[in-house]
């Protein structure tokens, strides 16, 4: 759907008047999964941007970055990361595996293992699109960063010059946000249960409901005082650079992280786009014990909760091509890119969407059918990029495949 047909999500007083007598009433509501499209209180009305906004039309990022990758690989090296990846699928059964790493010297490397349907023994492509879960994050991130080089906002901006209403909005700043540090209530939980049977994969989450059932209840801890990893920060934080420019959070992303870098297989799922493919996945929908195929369209029941945390899709290629001109320079600058992993804006290992393993900076994810891994070595210039279709207890994680996954890549660009 094209950019007049969205609008920027703000959050009126009236809205918050009511959700804060009513909150109790608003949880019970929300823990019931319904096809029904409506919001509390008679749903969350746009209004004018609380502080003033830069123009709603943003030119397209300047940027030097280098051209698509090669996917010439090498025979040596394409042959024996395949043959690790199909021994993984093999070994470990993710239905199927779809994998990139991006060398140092250019040269990109797509590989696929297992299936995409177990019925008709389709095969999982390499160029297949997943959901990519919380790796939607490390995007969010890069875009707040790009705003805050062009001065649109400022890191330590309280969050009340753009949502004076919101609970502590004084105390919560938009660093902390992006380091899971605001003690942001996460109703996720609430939102996405099966305690009451089967979620109804059909139903539309809107950001407006989202943002109600985040503001039900006051922080969780004192703004800052700890890192504790959430979703709704991230929710809270679109609507932060929605309400800063007046644009909505999918073609900012347009404008300044997918398409500078020219990934063209990666956006935001939005539940009334034209038809969206991604490679099917299996999970346990009807809660019965056995794992179904959830077919090639996002289910919106399922994806639509997760929004700016973690409702993007993509492909291993446009992962490890945007992970490497991150840290390229070919979206940040050194200064943004410091403050994006200093961990001191987190906690642990985290900074501000994005972590280190092992001296590999990236992300992980997990949503219904879909497992996902990013990660980029500072130490060898190589980045891995793994993305799997099962999703349940015993499904093999992509995060454990991918650190391995790079060690091969490593020997590989040594030798």
């Amino acid at each position: 759907m094209g950019q007049d047909s969205r609008r920027p999500v703000t959050i009126l007083v009236e809205a918050l008047r009511w959700r804060r007598h009513h909150r109790l009433a608003l949880l019970g509501a929300l823990a019931v999964v319904t096809a029904a499209c409506t919001s509390a209180g008679g749903g969350i009305t746009t209004v004018a941007p609380a502080v003033d906004a830069p123009s709603t039309t943003h030119a397209p990022l300047t940027t030097t970055s280098e051209p698509a990758p090669s996917t010439s690989v090498a025979a040596g090296r394409s042959g024996e990361l395949q043959s690790f990846v199909e021994d993984w699928s093999v070994a470990n059964d993710p239905v199927g595996v779809a994998a990139a790493v991006l060398f140092p010297d250019g040269e990109l490397w797509l590989g696929a293992a297992g299936l995409a349907d177990r019925e008709t023994a389709l095969a999982v492509a390499p160029t297949d699109r997943f959901e990519i879960a919380s790796i939607t994050k490390t995007f969010m991130a890069t875009l707040t960063l790009r705003l805050v080089e062009e001065a649109v906002i400022d890191l330590d901006d309280p969050i009340a010059g753009f949502l004076p209403d919101f609970p502590a909005a004084d105390e919560i700043t938009v660093r902390m946000l992006l380091g899971h540090r605001a003690g942001i209530f996460d109703p996720t939980p609430i939102l996405v249960t099966d305690q009451f049977g089967p979620p109804d994969p059909n139903k539309v989450f809107t950001p407006e409901e989202l943002l109600t059932a985040t503001a039900a209840e006051t922080p969780t801890y004192p703004p800052g005082s700890r890192h504790e990893y959430t979703n709704a920060g991230y929710w809270v934080l679109a609507a932060v650079l929605e309400t800063a420019t007046g644009t909505d959070t999918a073609s900012l992303l347009d404008a300044y992280v997918t398409g500078p870098m020219g990934l063209a297989d990666t956006l935001l799922f939005d539940a009334s786009l034209p038809e969206v493919e991604v490679v099917n996945a299996y999970k346990d929908l009807d809660l019965d014990g056995d794992e179904d195929p959830m077919g090639t369209a996002p289910l919106p029941g399922l994806v639509t909760p997760a929004w700016t945390a973690g409702g993007m899709i993509s492909t291993a290629a446009d992962l490890v091509t945007f992970l490497d001109g991150l840290f390229a320079g070919n979206l940040l600058t050194e200064a943004s890119l410091d403050e994006m992993t200093d961990t001191a804006n987190g906690g642990g290992t985290y900074a501000m969407g994005i972590y280190q393993s092992s001296g590999r900076w990236g992300h992980d994810g997990g949503i219904a059918g879909y497992l996902s891994a990013v990660f980029h070595d500072t130490g060898t210039g190589v980045t891995v990029a793994v993305l799997t279709n099962r999703f349940g207890p015993d499904a093999p994680q992509a995060d454990a495949l991918a650190p391995r996954l790079a060690a091969v890549a490593n020997q590989l660009a040594d030798s």
